[in-house]
């Protein structure tokens, strides 16, 4: 269902990009929109807040409301093409290095790709705690059942039923964050000295999950219009990967969202070539329009999707509560789960299952879209202001991760060491690849509430670039 307030603001912000309301243009009163479409003010406020969160609009004091002059846009980046081959990842000291120092919380957090912990709802949570253990005091002190807490399991195949994703209970299992889940699926599908395929650029914590488990991996090119489908098939008709580890909604760092006809695709090869698929949606719901796009998991009609997600994008890393549909490899994940860890946080699964089941969480989700919509595009817009104009950046339709792509003759690396000394916080396109790919690209995070610090440090930045 589409809440009247998204539909007006979608309305609206279609006549800004075709240009009927016009740059500086004022927007007509909320009483006045109210009685012509006969809406609630409540409605209308709420629309143009989603609209100025997006961008479209600004408010002038004792004024009204204006359309947004919109910077200048950055072009999309551009990469060459490549015949995929069987790499090894031998840069896991960098990446360790990397990882830690972009977590560092005394420095400019535009590093880590995380929520700053004044979006996550602390006191709902705290309450849906104190409920769970009241109603269920025995249960929070056991072990929990080896799949994971049949509530909390209950409740997520419940919630993703309302955005029409549908799940098998019996194959859905609990782990300690997406990570866990990520791990448990390519121990299950494959062996030391396998290669997975997985999109180029590539998470980080995925290459670095990769190497610890001495996997190879065969990377496929990609854009920020998604992966190159006819290299992806052709690895996985050869048998020449063990698997694919992949993202298909708002993918880390690019932003992408596949379409349907893709997804399809890559679940109908799966099958055919019993090549599993693992896919690692924890972005899947931190998109900004009102529909969440349905993952590949979707078109799995033989069990060679595994799916794999986590609360810790869009509620609390610090939970550590993950999930993986497993298909049919659920005997598998389920052994490796067993001789690795005994059991998943109990009270904080039956915390996460109260605030799912209260309703919570879908009204989190609601609120933290259009400020995720709104932390973005202010990242995205100091980018333009304050970096040359021959970079380019990404301009994604969730997630909250920038990929920014410099002039060919800068090393971002670099970069990434003076922002460090000046306390900030970045990440360097190198640990995004096996083999140097990216020495001109940086990854940002808009996680964090917009602020004129974080405006100070991207224009910090943009002097270091200019600087070379």
């Amino acid at each position: 269902m589409t809440f009247l307030y998204r539909q007006l603001a979608e309305q609206f912000s279609a006549d800004i990009n075709a240009g009927t309301l016009a740059t500086g243009a004022k927007m007509p009163s909320i009483r006045h929109v109210s009685k012509q479409r006969q809406l609630s003010i409540n409605t209308v406020q709420k629309s143009y807040e989603l609209l100025e969160a997006q961008g479209y609009i600004i408010v002038k004091a004792q004024s009204g409301f204006y359309v947004r002059a919109r910077s200048s846009v950055l072009n999309d980046s551009i990469f060459g093409t490549f015949e995929p081959q069987v790499e090894s990842i031998d840069k896991i000291t960098l990446l360790n290095d990397i990882i830690s120092a972009s977590s560092d919380r005394h420095r400019l957090a535009l590093g880590t790709i995380t929520l700053d912990t004044s979006l996550m709802p602390a006191r709902m949570l705290q309450r849906s705690l104190i409920r769970a253990m009241r109603s269920q005091p025995n249960s929070g002190l056991a072990y929990s059942a080896v799949r994971g807490e049949p509530a909390l399991q209950q409740a997520i195949v419940e919630h993703f039923s309302q955005d029409g994703i549908h799940i098998n209970k019996e194959q859905l299992i609990i782990t300690n964050g997406a990570m866990q889940a990520l791990s448990l699926a390519i121990l299950s599908i494959s062996k030391p000295g396998d290669s997975i395929a997985v999109p180029t650029p590539c998470y980080s914590g995925q290459l670095l999950l990769l190497a610890n488990l001495e996997r190879n991996i065969i990377e496929i090119p990609s854009n920020s219009q998604g992966i190159d489908l006819v290299m992806l098939e052709q690895v996985m008709a050869a048998g020449k990967v063990a698997g694919a580890l992949l993202s298909a909604c708002y993918q880390n760092p690019l932003g992408y969202s596949l379409s349907i006809s893709d997804k399809s695709k890559i679940a109908d090869w799966a099958a055919q070539y019993q090549c599993p698929v693992i896919e690692d949606d924890v972005f899947g719901e931190c998109g900004y329009s009102t529909q969440r796009p349905a993952p590949i998991k979707s078109w799995d009609k033989q069990g060679y999707v595994i799916w794999c997600g986590s609360f810790s994008k869009t509620l609390a890393p610090g939970y550590r509560i993950g999930w993986c549909a497993s298909g049919r490899f659920t005997q598998q994940l389920q052994r490796q789960l067993l001789s690795r860890s005994l059991a998943v946080n109990a009270p904080l699964q039956l915390a996460l299952a109260d605030f799912v089941n209260c309703g919570q969480y879908r009204r989190h989700l609601n609120s933290l879209r259009v400020q995720l919509a709104a932390q973005v595009d202010a990242l995205y817009q100091s980018v333009s202001r304050h970096f040359p104009q021959d970079c380019r950046c990404s301009k994604p339709a969730g997630g909250y991760a920038l990929w920014l792509q410099l002039p060919d003759h800068i090393d971002a690396f670099d970069i990434y060491q003076q922002a460090l000394e000046k306390g900030i916080n970045i990440v360097p396109g190198v640990v995004f690849s096996a083999d140097q790919k990216y020495q001109n690209c940086l990854r940002l995070n808009a996680g964090n509430p917009w602020s004129e610090d974080l405006d100070l440090g991207v224009k910090a930045l943009a002097n270091l670039v200019s600087g070379v």
